[in-house]
């Protein structure tokens, strides 16, 4: 009897008993499939006499269940009542077994980077009976569970498909990268509504009720226009952060003073910009394929010499700032540094996977609307309004 610890050491063990026994039976929470284990187990697919796999928060992957349809020694949990949560390994022959039983899932994470560990228990041990006990418990499950049908693989993959930007998320792993802080470990998104109202109000360097009447006086021109182009040159440009004489405050949620070529456009009306803005909905949900139809079409204005996210998230953040903040010069170390997020490659879609969604996810964005007329002014502006916490000269 000995411990055995996750990543490549227990990757090597499992590989080495399937090949060496002459039958084995698994019961697990997840899988996962294009692991070195998943692969040798497929190929010794004939020795599996009894496997369960559970499919619980979509963590096991689809390619696992269509490599198994309709095998009737290989079941799956569906419809779990809570969690199906076992992990154990059997594999025995004429004369001798060996067990693993502990945390580790036959999963990437498993046999990578998670920290699990298992106990191996072996013909050698004094627990004569615990090979039969587990077999019979596996048995168990395994009349529990579903022999898996295509139908039932598209299904599960429709909605495994649907899970797993959540999925990501949870993880920490916004654009497909892992930060080094956790969303825990951030000041922002852990930050409470209070927290958050008191922090906008304190703005050092512009005036808190000011803003709130920017951001006022912008949703009521989105409002009363048809559209961004059919709005006048003052207001478009306090839209867009650049110098005007329709109002002093042009500059605040992020000034796009000095990008030339943007300033060029709006006064010239480019018809791009505004049927950019126009995939951005005035009301209700912001999801990534109005964004991504935002970009598209805001990259035809610029098709010589392109624009960052600067211009960009401006406009953005006066259409919606409920959802979007302008990512500048004055703004950005502080975030990115309390996010956790590199500031060097920010693109058109990193903005919104690393920054976009993690504002969603904070706890202060997720406050139900105020009552409060002051609260609510800020609460309909409330993801503009970091720059109030983060702008620095």
């Amino acid at each position: 009897m000995n411990l055995t610890k996750g990543g490549s050491v227990l990757s090597q063990k499992l590989k080495k008993l399937i090949e060496t026994h002459d039958n084995l039976a698994i019961a697990v929470a997840w899988a996962s499939a294009g692991t070195e284990v998943y692969k040798v187990l497929i190929k010794n697919q004939k020795k599996i006499k009894r496997a369960v796999i559970g499919t619980h928060f979509y963590q096991t992957h689809p390619v696992v269940l269509e490599n198994f349809i309709g095998n009737n020694n290989v079941r799956f949990i569906l419809q779990p009542q809570g969690v199906f949560h076992p992990k154990v390994y059997l594999f025995w022959s004429k004369n001798s077994w060996d067990m693993l039983i502990g945390s580790a899932n036959l999963t990437a994470a498993a046999l990578d980077k998670n920290s699990e560990l298992m106990l191996h228990l072996t013909t050698a041990d004094t627990h004569e009976d615990i090979h039969s006990q587990i077999q019979i418990q596996i048995e168990e499950y395994w009349k529990q569970a579903e022999i898996i049908t295509s139908e039932s693989v598209s299904t599960y993959r429709a909605l495994w498909n649907a899970q797993q930007p959540a999925l990501k998320r949870v993880s920490g792993a916004y654009s497909g990268i892992t930060t080094s802080k956790p969303p825990v470990h951030t000041k922002i998104m852990s930050m409470s509504w209070r927290s958050f109202y008191n922090a906008v109000q304190q703005d050092p360097y512009h005036g808190f009720n000011e803003r709130c009447e920017l951001l006022d006086l912008v949703r009521e021109a989105f409002k009363k226009a048809s559209s961004f182009a059919k709005m006048n040159i003052g207001i478009r440009k306090t839209i867009a952060g650049l110098p005007n004489d329709f109002n002093e405050h042009w500059g605040w949620f992020g000034s796009m003073k000095g990008a030339g070529y943007f300033h060029k456009a709006v006064n010239e009306n480019n018809l791009h910009l505004s049927a950019a803005l126009d995939f951005i909905p005035l009301d209700g949900a912001v999801g990534h394929e109005h964004y991504d139809s935002y970009i598209k079409e805001y990259k035809k204005a610029f098709p010589k010499i392109g624009y960052g996210i600067g211009t960009s998230s401006r406009l953005l953040a006066l259409k919606r700032p409920d959802y979007f903040v302008c990512l500048d010069s004055k703004n950005m170390d502080l975030l990115c540094r309390d996010l956790g997020i590199k500031q060097t490659g920010m693109n058109y879609e990193r903005y919104w996977d690393d920054v976009v969604l993690r504002i969603l996810d904070s706890v202060w964005w997720n406050e139900p609307k105020p009552s409060d007329e002051k609260a609510m002014r800020v609460w309909l502006g409330r993801a503009a309004m970091l720059d109030a916490i983060f702008y620095r000269p």
